[in-house]
This record gives structure tokens, sequence and C-alpha cells, in this order.
């Protein structure tokens, strides 16, 4: 089979579709098996956001947070070829917001003899020189642009294994994180599939929050995942990878000293 030129797809997400064809992929009920299995789950509810993820991805709707562009590149075999690897990696990065200099940044100059040629600008040159100056430094010492955190005023929550509530309580219980680097956070239309149904209340979006990562071993911002409690009872459920044991209490029946 021949190969495509790789070069001419400038979005991810149309490389991604193209690379889904290429590898049979028409419709995404195989590969959302792979994923899960490759990710460690094994839940019908896991199945089918995976499913929803790949038609959101194919479509450009959403961006995949790292560890899943990692696993699709291993499921799409994208390292066997450079060029396409080399394509893949850039168009993520582009679509994440990081643009790479407009190579197109050139000035007309006259030589001697009249011809009109072009070379990069002064200003261009200085440009991106000094920007990739201060990209190093801030690679080096992992600090944010001008040093401020935009995310430091943002509530802080934990993950508690047991959640007591009472009914009609409604409480931040957990959180969905993107890239340990802090971008990529997760909007509702991603986090939503991957919550449970509960028989005791209902689960609804937290807005954005801080959470202690143990994979990241830091604070990262988050998807807040909001609980309220309707219904009296015991459960445990699996939410977000983690096991959660809700207790919700009738008001009336407690008694109070």
């Amino acid at each position: 089979m021949q190969e495509q030129d790789w070069g001419k797809f400038s979005r991810w997400h149309a490389l991604l579709d193209a690379l889904c064809d290429r590898s049979g992929h028409i419709d995404n009920s195989a590969l959302a098996s792979q994923l899960c299995h490759r990710s460690g789950k094994s839940a019908r509810e896991d199945f089918n956001a995976a499913e929803k993820n790949l038609r959101n991805w194919r479509a450009g709707r959403h961006l995949p947070l790292r560890r899943n562009f990692m696993i699709l590149a291993e499921l799409l075999r994208v390292s066997d070829n450079p060029e396409l690897l080399q394509r893949w990696n850039l168009l993520y990065a582009a679509a994440r917001g990081r643009e790479l200099p407009d190579t197109g940044n050139t000035a007309v100059d006259i030589d001697a003899g009249g011809d009109a040629r072009t070379r990069p600008s002064i200003a261009g040159r200085l440009l991106w020189s000094g920007t990739g100056i201060i990209a190093a430094l801030l690679a080096a010492t992992g600090i944010r642009w001008m040093m401020v955190d935009p995310y430091r005023d943002l509530p802080v929550i934990g993950y508690d294994a047991r959640v007591v509530m009472v009914v009609g309580e409604s409480r931040v219980i957990h959180g969905d994180r993107g890239d340990c680097d802090g971008g990529n956070i997760p909007d509702w239309t991603y986090t939503a599939p991957r919550v449970p149904h509960s028989s005791l209340g209902v689960f609804t979006d937290g807005g954005l929050a801080r959470k202690m990562s143990n994979y990241c071993n830091k604070v990262v911002p988050v998807r807040a995942v909001r609980f309220t409690a309707r219904t009296a009872g015991v459960e445990e459920i699996r939410l977000l990878d983690d096991f959660v044991k809700i207790f919700v209490n009738d008001p009336a029946n407690l008694v109070t000293r």
C-alpha cells in the first residue's frame, strides 16, 4: 500500500481520522475496545465513553489528553514512520495552542544588482530568537509565564474514598485532571461520560478546582465533579478510576446531642 503524504495535513484531527481509516477503523467500536484495554478499563460505560471520545476527536470537537494521545499513537502505529510521527506531534502541539513560528516572516531586499530577493527580517529574527530564549528558560525552570499561576485562586479539593452526606446536600467530591503541566483541562462533555449513574443522587459539573495528583506528584487544575444527594442509602461506585463509597443520611433520622 502506497504511503500517504502526511505533510499535507494541517489539522491534527484530520490526520487522526485518516490514520483510523488507514487502519480499517471506519467506525470506532474496535478502536474504542483497544483503547479501553490499553487503559486498563473494562466497564461498559468506559467503552461507551471511548466511542464517544473517538467521534469527538476525529471530528475535531475535542482534543484527547496526553495519555490518550500517546495510546492512540501506539495503536495506530504512528512511530513506524518518522515523518508521520513528527507531523503527528507537531499538529497535536499546534492544536493545544502551541503554534510554531511563522516561517513566512520575510522582508524584500534589493541586492546590488537590482534583483529582488527575500531574507528574514531583522525584527523577525530578533523576535523568534528572543522567544526561543524565553521558552528555554521557562522549560528549564518550570515556572509559568511572568511567574503567575492562573489557577492559584481556585478551590482545592481532595479525594476521599468515604463520602458522608445528608439528603439535599451538594458537594464537590472528585476532580478530573488534564496534563501534569496544568494544560488541557477536561471540559464537562469529556468528563461526564466517565461519571457513573448513582441511585442516591446526581453528578454535575463542579467547575474548575485544584487537586493533589499522586500521578503528577503536585497540585494540578481539574474539572471538579459535584454530587447532590437525593436519597438516603449506601452505595459504592467507581468514579474517575477511583472507588468511592457514598453514605447518604436522612436528616430526620440524625440524632442531635
